[in-house]
């Protein structure tokens, strides 16, 4: 949008009313010479004429545009907004603080407006150039710090996760604070106010000034470091910890001897890295030691961004699952009251990110295997045998509810698409949804669930599903989002479960999830960094660094 309104300052006709140029007051911008109905009739004209241009990547470039700056023109008589130079001064301060959110000042045009203010325009033409372009940057700003530059969706033709509420309330308050000259407060508070999001902006500025001051040390390769062992490298490991900040600065130990704090400090550091935290210094440690503080910039910036696309509509009851942490939690009136483990999609089979209402509990629930596991797994273990039926104690039911002899079916037959039976799976500890599973009813067949693999929560990576979710504490969640401590406590629930009858319980009222992707947070004033599970940061990253596009203004003489 933004390239739009320059594509316009490059190659806008020539005025045809000359103007002489006048010296501007101190805080008056507009031209003394430049009657207002003058400087409105120029933006007027050139909103006229960029409704018949083409874009450079063709189409027309009124859609590009939007028709936002119109519409707020229009409203206005096409009047001049930016008449002073304390409002120009607020939003320059404002476009230079974007920095501290991970995005790039650049972006809304810095350059061009510090010229503005160094040298306030003259002419009706250069007041109309100027005056948009500050719009459209207050615009493009507020609208990015609050949802983000990047649109998600571009990035995942899945993405579920969608603003609920209207824009029109942000529009609403940027036009009441152009009204009110107050810019500098009106695009503080389109910044997400969430302490979480908060607390990633101070991390933000903590490692930047990490790299300032020359970054962390690249530990060499070796024997792995266990604790008692005498090295070389202890030195260098020691510096690694003090810089990041899991080793106090404070500490004055010399020694070659890796013991002690050191140990406390790589369990530390482990961690607040998704690892098991076992005060070994392996290649797998090593690894994550090694990735430059620049990187790590990056990982806060893009994951600002990440929160920009979902924390604003966040509602204060709610169930957070992180894929790339392997986590669930649960958020009552906005604070964190209990979390677990969870287990989500392997490679090839990722669980989808979006957000879903929890409308009802099934204990004992039986499972239908799915259609993509019937495509990829089921059908294809069938035509070579018959005995994964047994082996997964499933049931061929046909559409009329009769279980359907195996020996009566041609395998080679059917596809997932014209398969006419389900395969059925009996409820209890052995079958694959465990005891519980919670239903969010979503395009994706994607639920929560029990399992009967508990020990593969002790795993620190935990991508072993096929898309679904499982939660190492189910039982747990059901008594939370069943919310009726008397007739659905915890032994209620597990009562009912040794009775082995399928029940479906609905809940009090429908609890939304979200299931998200955050490769960096915050917890407890210290910032966590988890690996790029599904390969989404780099992708991110080059969008989000992509800067609009600039074109050539001399026509308007910025």
């Amino acid at each position: 949008m933004i390239g739009i309104l320059l594509l316009w300052l490059a190659f806008s006709p020539p005025q045809s009313v000359q103007v002489k140029p006048a010296v501007s007051q101190p805080e008056q911008l507009q031209p003394q010479s430049a009657p207002s109905a003058g400087i409105a009739r120029t933006i007027h004209d050139r909103f006229d004429w960029l409704v018949r241009q083409k874009s450079p990547e063709g189409g027309s470039a009124r859609a590009l545009f939007n028709g936002k700056l119109e519409r707020f023109y229009a409203a206005r008589g096409f009047q001049p907004v930016w008449t002073t130079r304390k409002m120009i001064a607020e939003l320059m301060s404002a476009i230079e603080g974007a920095a501290d959110d991970g995005l790039d000042p650049a972006d809304y045009h810095i350059r061009e407006i510090r010229s503005f203010y160094s040298k306030p325009p003259v002419t009706p033409q250069q007041t109309a150039c100027s005056d948009l372009l500050l719009t459209e940057s207050f615009f493009a700003l507020a609208t990015h710090l609050h949802y983000g530059k990047v649109d998600p969706a571009t990035l995942d033709t899945h993405w579920e996760l969608r603003h609920e509420r209207s824009r029109s309330a942000l529009d609403s308050r940027l036009h009441s604070a152009i009204a009110t000259q107050q810019i500098a407060a009106a695009v503080k508070e389109m910044r997400l106010q969430q302490p979480a999001y908060e607390q990633l902006r101070k991390g933000l500025a903590r490692y930047r000034t990490i790299a300032r001051e020359g970054g962390w040390p690249i530990l060499a390769e070796g024997p792995k470091l266990q604790e008692g062992a005498r090295q070389s490298r202890v030195t260098m490991l020691r510096q690694r910890l003090k810089v990041s900040g899991d080793l106090s600065v404070l500490n004055a130990d010399t020694s070659t001897v890796y013991s002690g704090e050191m140990v406390d400090a790589v369990k530390r550091f482990q961690k607040r890295n998704g690892m098991e935290a076992d005060g070994v210094v392996g290649s797998a440690t090593l690894r994550l030691m090694n990735i430059p503080v620049a990187r790590r910039i990056d990982e806060i910036r893009l994951n600002l961004e990440r929160y920009r696309w979902f924390l604003g509509d966040l509602e204060p009851d709610c169930i957070l699952v992180n894929v790339a942490d392997f986590t669930l939690r649960y958020v009552e009136n906005g604070r964190l009251r209990w979390g677990t483990r969870v287990i989500v999609g392997k490679p090839g089979r990722e669980t989808p990110l979006f957000k879903a209402d929890m409308q009802y509990v099934i204990l004992n629930p039986q499972w239908v295997i799915p259609p993509t596991i019937l495509a990829k797994d089921a059908l294809p273990a069938l035509r070579k045998s018959s005995s994964y039926l047994a082996n997964k104690n499933l049931k061929i039911i046909a559409s009329n509810g009769r279980v359907v002899d195996p020996a009566s079916v041609n395998w080679s037959e059917y596809s997932a698409g014209n398969f006419p039976y389900r395969l059925q799976q009996s409820s209890g500890d052995h079958g694959s949804l465990g005891r519980v599973k919670f239903m969010l009813p979503n395009p994706y067949i994607v639920y929560l669930h029990d399992t009967p693999h508990k020990e593969l929560f002790a795993a620190s990576t935990r991508n072993f599903s096929s898309g679904c979710v499982r939660v190492q504490n189910p039982v747990d969640l059901a008594a939370l989002v069943l919310q009726d401590s008397v007739s659905w406590s915890k032994e209620k629930i597990l009562s009912v479960i040794k009775r082995g009858k399928t029940r479906v319980v609905f809940l009090p009222k429908r609890i939304p999830v979200y299931i998200l992707y955050l490769t960096v947070t915050d917890e407890g004033d210290e910032l966590h960094f988890r690996d790029d599970l599904y390969h989404r940061d780099d992708r991110l990253l080059k969008v989000l660094n992509t800067p609009l596009p600039h074109y050539k203004t001399e026509s308007c003489d910025l």
